[in-house]
């Protein structure tokens, strides 16, 4: 088993426990299918990261709405 093959199934166990939204597994799954299984740590590294930082500007939209159009910070 390829460590991207690892990490996609230690990734849909933290889905199935509700740590994960769906469309991250399958983000995630998707990029890894482009960049090849046995991809390298440092290429699946950088998918896993660019992932993060999508999440993270998502997140902190969310926060900025949040506090500008509920009125909560």
């Amino acid at each position: 088993m390829t460590t991207a093959s690892r990490f996609i199934s230690a990734l849909q166990q933290e889905q199935r426990r509700g740590n994960v939204s769906p469309e991250t597994e399958q983000h995630l799954k998707q990029e890894f299918r482009k960049l090849g299984w046995g991809a390298s740590d440092t290429v699946l590294t950088a998918a896993v990261e660019a992932e993060i930082d999508r999440l993270d500007i998502q997140a902190a939209t969310l926060r900025r709405l949040r506090g500008g159009l509920l009125g909560m910070a």
